[in-house]
């Protein structure tokens, strides 16, 4: 998340709530190699998928967070601006999920519209790998800075993919090759706006229930309302059995999504999370936040990767096998979602009911 000067902007998050107790990573650590570092990795990507990545100390770390800074004024800027404006740069779900998507586009549980707005920026389009799109003059004038962005938060995600790499039994360089940045995917940065909630009686869904399609997310916010359904939640949750995820100054926020559990063949966790009202004071403010969503290129195939025996030996979701590209998946999993074929869940990694048979901690 952003720096301490950005949260002191808020309302504290407050110590009366249930938070998922989460591995927070040096990111250091990681570039120098360290082994215990790489294993606490791994082992967040198996139990939870989630970890909270601390960027402080390294230049390429400090220079993310600066990244995460800019993007964050984009935000309040786009955010800002007219909604008649931003609506003449709807996006046009499923065919097209990048521009503005308003309040009240999707529903929650019970069929109320939900309360969160986003811009999505195709990554394709900043980098010069599709046709410009139309979009505000605010956007235009922050290109340079965007292109930066993905660069960057490219390099970031390739230090991470490559413990995943060595774990999984993969060549160095393998997952972060699956999503090149000259390559068109459906990679992006998503700035989001949640509204805030005068009354604690408005307490909500904010946005429902969901595993993220791609291959890894990278997510900067400073106020609460993000929760994570533990491995240890009942088939059936109730709203008790979700946990906050606290923010933490010079974080981010790392998950990983369905793809990477269909490469490793169910390895690896994809998890369910949602987004609610922030809890105590922090319900009254907006809830702003950056995320970058990193796809596989188009062309990508979603075979599971079969260059090392730990691919080769579990699955608990995932990895389906026979040949088909990126593109084809991700449209083949949104219309099974859409028709109820395929209801949001947490796929991969560990199996709770095993780990407490073998005595190993589950995440709470």
């Amino acid at each position: 998340m952003p720096t301490e000067e950005h949260f002191a902007k808020y309302p504290p998050f407050p110590s009366d709530v249930p938070v998922v107790q989460l591995e927070c990573l040096s990111f250091t650590k990681l570039l120098a190699g360290d082994e215990a570092e790489s294993e606490r990795l791994f082992e967040a990507c198996q139990h939870t998928g989630f970890f909270l990545l601390n960027l402080r100390g390294t230049d390429e770390g400090e220079t993310m967070l600066k990244h995460a800074e800019k993007a964050f004024k984009l935000t309040e800027q786009i955010h800002e601006l007219d909604q008649d404006e931003l609506k003449k740069y709807a996006y046009r779900p499923p065919a097209d999920l990048f521009g503005y998507k308003s309040v009240g586009d999707m529903k929650i549980e019970d069929g109320s519209p939900d309360r969160m707005a986003f811009y999505s920026l195709s990554q394709d389009d900043i980098l010069g790998n599709s046709a410009s799109r139309a979009a505000p003059a605010v956007v235009q004038t922050h290109r340079p800075d965007l292109r930066d962005l993905f660069h960057h938060g490219h390099i970031v995600f390739s230090r991470i993919l490559s413990h995943l790499d060595a774990h999984l039994g993969l060549e160095s360089g393998t997952l972060i090759s699956l999503s090149p940045l000259e390559k068109t995917s459906g990679t992006s940065l998503r700035l989001l706006k949640t509204l805030p909630s005068a009354r604690a009686a408005d307490a909500r869904t904010d946005l429902l229930g969901h595993t993220d399609l791609g291959s890894i997310t990278m997510l900067f916010n400073v106020v609460g309302g993000l929760q994570i359904l533990p491995p240890s939640a009942p088939e059936v949750p109730a709203d008790s059995d979700w946990r906050f995820v606290k923010p933490m100054p010079g974080c981010a926020l790392i998950n990983l999504g369905d793809a990477m559990v269909q490469w490793s063949g169910g390895v690896v966790r994809s998890n369910m999370h949602r987004v609610v009202t922030a809890p105590g004071a922090q319900k009254g403010v907006e809830r702003l936040s950056v995320a970058y969503l990193l796809r596989p290129a188009h062309e990508t195939s979603m075979e599971k990767l079969k260059d090392g025996h730990a691919v080769a030996g579990a699955a608990n979701g995932g990895g389906e096998e026979g040949f088909i590209n990126a593109r084809d998946w991700e449209r083949m999993r949104a219309a099974q979602h859409v028709k109820g074929e395929n209801k949001p869940e947490s796929i991969g990694g560990k199996n709770p009911a095993i780990m407490v048979a073998r005595g190993e901690a589950v995440a709470t």
